[in-house]
């Protein structure tokens, strides 16, 4: 009898502890699940170049972000410098100058950065003078979106944050590009088709580099003038820019052919860019997979409003 009873009491055991192994695995896992598949809502403010300036927390301070997507190191004014906030790394960060010549940044940590409910810690950061110490604080990089799926409401300026990828409504173009730089995207004009970045903190339609062969051809073709020259201290200190606008009738975004789009040819900038001049005119979202096989999209979907 007591060799029946002990095992009853032995199975009776087993039974009870894998049951609650199992309800508590689940638990767990539903937390998990609840916590993977979490969307954090953040309301916009938008420049009437249509860039988008996200509200955080930097350590102690209320201020704003631009939403930038083509440098990969976040961009903070001096003001955190100066407050002692940053911390530096020890690493340089190696820049190409818009002559072509390379030049190197310190690279800094960044203090504790909250965008709604989402905690970024010690990311890689540079000072950019061409901040002010207002209350735009800076930019982020690709380093920090990377981190989750974004959606942009450009309807309701809301944006989504999640840990899943956003799956769209109706989707006008899809862009695929590796994950291991900024979006980009094939833009064909006058023939020449080349790769430009897709950068949400530029203002601009599509912008490139007037001395680079397709802005060439453009000024022969168009017999551009330039409609101004200014000073610019964005990517380097008192770098002398001048400027040229031309409407091309048609180019292909992404093999679409698109008419009547404003062409800006900088002699500063070094990158072939499409900003928010263009990308605000959709709703906009950002898949990252941090997973190299897999690589990322860019998707745009026609606004309500538009």
């Amino acid at each position: 009898m007591s060799t029946i009873k002990s095992r009853y009491t032995t199975a009776f055991r087993f039974i009870f502890t894998a049951v609650g192994i199992t309800a508590i695995c689940c638990t767990f896992s539903q937390h998990a699940n609840a916590q993977s598949s979490a969307i954090t809502k953040i309301t916009f403010q938008k420049d009437k170049y249509n860039r988008i300036f996200i509200p955080v927390k930097i350590d102690r301070d209320s201020m704003s972000l631009l939403f930038g997507t083509y440098a990969k190191p976040l961009r903070l004014a001096p003001y955190f410098q100066s407050t002692r906030a940053l911390y530096p790394s020890g690493d340089m960060l190696t820049l190409t100058a818009p002559n072509g010549r390379p030049h190197q940044r310190l690279l800094f940590y960044s203090p504790k950065i909250t965008v709604g409910g989402l905690k970024f810690r010690s990311e890689e950061a540079i000072v950019n003078y061409a901040f002010p110490d207002s209350i735009i604080a800076g930019s982020t990089g690709t380093e920090m979106v990377y981190r989750y799926n974004w959606k942009i409401n450009n309807d309701k300026n809301e944006i989504s944050i999640s840990k899943l990828p956003f799956s769209p409504l109706q989707a006008f173009t899809t862009i695929n590009y590796k994950n291991d730089s900024y979006p980009k995207v094939a833009v064909e004009i006058a023939g020449v088709k080349t790769n430009f970045a897709l950068d949400f903190g530029s203002g601009v339609c599509f912008q490139l580099n007037s001395r680079s062969d397709l802005g060439q051809k453009l000024i022969a073709t168009y017999n551009l003038k330039p409609i101004k020259r200014i000073i610019s201290d964005i990517h380097a200190r008192k770098l002398a820019d001048t400027i040229y606008e031309v409407k091309v009738p048609a180019l292909l975004f992404n093999g679409i052919q698109l008419t009547d789009q404003k062409i800006q040819l900088s002699s500063a900038f070094p990158q072939n860019i499409v900003g928010t001049g263009f990308l605000g005119d959709y709703n906009v979202i950002l898949n990252n997979s941090r997973k190299r096989k897999i690589g990322n999209t860019v998707i745009l979907e026609k606004r309500l409003s538009k």
